[in-house]
């Protein structure tokens, strides 16, 4: 392959370069259409791209500082039982974990429950007002198959 040197725009162009321009960037419009659809194509269904979806909402209690494990509970505004009475009209079921923490900087209490499908769902509480933040489901139910 042979090559010339384009003074005007300093770029080495082989003979054989049909889209040769000027301009050193330049390039077929449809070829780089497809490359850019193909890039956004690729990093959208990529796992390691993909964000995971939740649908939780900012708590009202945000601590300004880190905050001990055995301190949260003097931040909380509402009782542990409250809590619970709310995540359990949200999502009826048998409570398989339950803990007080800061997520993402807000103060809420999550519960993870087992439902009538045997579905577990996680539940956000308001520590300061009771309000569900959000749910998540974490494992399907299983499909049963009759015999």
């Amino acid at each position: 392959m042979t090559a010339e040197i384009n003074l005007s725009s300093w770029q080495v162009l082989p003979h054989h370069n049909k889209y040769r321009s000027n301009h050193p960037m330049k390039c077929p419009k449809p070829f780089a259409l497809a490359c850019t659809a193909l890039l956004a194509l690729t990093t959208l269904t990529n796992p390691i791209f993909a964000k995971e979806e939740k649908s939780s909402a900012a708590g009202s209690i945000q601590p300004a500082k880190v905050v001990k494990p055995a301190d949260l509970p003097d931040l909380a505004k509402i009782s542990f039982e409250t809590a619970l009475k709310a995540a359990l009209a949200a999502v009826p079921g048998k409570v398989i974990k339950a803990e007080l923490e800061v997520e993402d900087g807000s103060l809420l209490y999550s519960f993870e429950i087992v439902g009538a499908d045997k579905s577990i769902t996680e539940v956000e509480i308001d520590a300061e007002n009771g309000k569900v933040l959000g749910t998540d489901v974490e494992t399907p139910a299983p499909k049963t198959v009759a015999k």
